[in-house]
């Protein structure tokens, strides 16, 4: 598999398809290894679509931060490009793939095994797949924000944060 450049696209709404799942897997074949686990998160691991961008969250056991960052950037992953990148001990790398001459964006959250956030996204992930309701509100959400006029990455990633946190505070309690 070749990592291909990253590129900043507007943000736009494209439906889910199970395509990203095929995808997804793909990549974390490519990218796993032993010592690391590699999960698919966010909206196209749910069933949610919108920018159609691809999350997986590669985790690492405790004291193995930069092995993981190291790995992703020797398989050709890229530091985040934001306005306000993810700090130093919470990186993301960003890729994209070529599927069937189709350019799929990548973003690789590097995060500890077993970590809260870890679980968060864990619980998260399966409140979406577990709520039909939930899955709708939030791609109706993200068709406001566009129709808002919201087609940076970053102003459509804080826009959306608001239902995203209710949801997590939904299931906190």
């Amino acid at each position: 598999m070749n990592i291909l450049t990253y590129k900043k696209i507007a943000a736009n709404f494209s439906p889910w398809s199970p395509v990203y799942g095929d995808v997804a897997q793909a990549v974390i074949n490519f990218i796993s290894l032993e010592r690391f686990d590699v999960i698919h998160i966010g909206s196209t691991s749910f069933k949610v679509g919108g920018k159609g961008i691809i999350d997986l969250a590669l985790l690492y056991k405790s004291n193995e931060l930069a092995l993981a960052t190291q790995h992703l950037s020797r398989l050709g992953f890229q530091d985040q490009i934001s306005i306000k990148p993810f700090p130093a001990e919470r990186p993301r790398k960003d890729g994209a793939v070529n599927v069937n001459g189709k350019e799929y964006y990548l973003h690789i959250h590097v995060i500890a095994n077993e970590c809260d956030e870890h679980n968060e996204l864990l619980k998260y992930k399966n409140y979406m797949l577990d709520n039909s309701t939930a899955r709708k509100a939030y791609e109706d959400s993200k068709k406001i924000i566009l129709a808002d006029g919201f087609t940076d990455q970053d102003d459509y990633g804080k826009k959306k944060s608001p239902f995203v946190k209710s949801v997590l505070d939904k299931i906190k309690s």
